[in-house]
């Protein structure tokens, strides 16, 4: 039986912690906006199905469980109901991140395979439950020092986290290091990667504006780009001479 081989697509953690890593922002994006172009159908079907749980969460919450006020919620009640909705959601933003680094590297899987990937790994939905954990816990701690800076730490625990779901995903870590390397990462390209999540959240804004017509291409031009980042930071692992257009994972895993 023929052995598989394997190679790494971009970079690298080692490089991208030692300096050897150049963030192109601007190239970066224009590869993705290529790519948004030539298909969004799959991360749209992420969207509409976490459009629908969001719609059947608040009709849950609002006739099953009596609720009208919001505000008028327990702080416990309310931490369950945001753990619950991060179970729910978890394992659908993990298979759009998926499609995104998928992307990066030429393949195109469809969604729904990788969903069911997603929801059979009790692992992502764990890591999703730690970094909700962690960056709630910790922005309400010191935002005892002031709402300033409990704003900037959930910010930027926010930001530093941002690629460990991906990690755990394509590098098979545990959940604790993909934190680490994805904190480490951070820290090492800051301005770039800031300038990009800062960037997503004004283009987010400005969606609105178009009573969200503009999602359909910004939500598939987010993931891609997240994507391609990913690629350059990272690295991805792929299968040497596996062309399939359409596949379940292209990784080795």
């Amino acid at each position: 039986m023929k052995q598989e081989e394997f190679k790494v697509v971009g970079g690298s953690y080692e490089k991208s912690i030692n300096g050897e890593t150049r963030i192109e922002l601007k190239a970066l994006i224009v590869e993705a906006w290529e790519l948004s172009k030539k298909g969004k159908t799959e991360v749209m079907q992420g969207v509409m199905l976490m459009l629908f749980i969001v719609m059947a969460f608040v009709w849950a919450v609002q006739n099953i469980l009596g609720v009208t006020d919001m505000t008028m919620i327990s702080p416990r009640t309310q931490v369950t109901m945001e753990l619950i909705f991060v179970v729910i959601t978890a394992p659908i933003i993990a298979a759009m991140l998926w499609l995104g680094m998928s992307r990066s590297v030429g393949h195109k899987p469809a969604f729904f395979p990788l969903l069911k990937r997603a929801f059979g790994s009790f692992v992502i939905i764990l890591l999703a439950l730690l970094l909700a954990i962690l960056v709630d816990v910790a922005g309400q701690v010191l935002s005892l020092a002031g709402l300033f800076v409990g704003v900037a730490t959930t910010v930027y625990l926010g930001m530093a986290t941002g690629f460990s779901m991906m990690l755990l995903i394509e590098k098979k870590l545990a959940p604790k290091d993909t934190i680490i390397q994805s904190f480490k990462v951070f820290n090492h390209h800051w301005p770039s990667l800031s300038l990009f999540y800062l960037g997503s959240l004004a283009l987010f804004l400005l969606g609105m504006l178009t009573l969200g017509v503009a999602y359909i291409w910004l939500i598939p031009f987010y993931f891609n780009l997240k994507g391609v980042l990913y690629r350059e930071l990272f690295g991805v692992t792929v299968k040497v001479g596996d062309n399939t257009a359409k596949q379940e994972s292209i990784f080795n895993a």
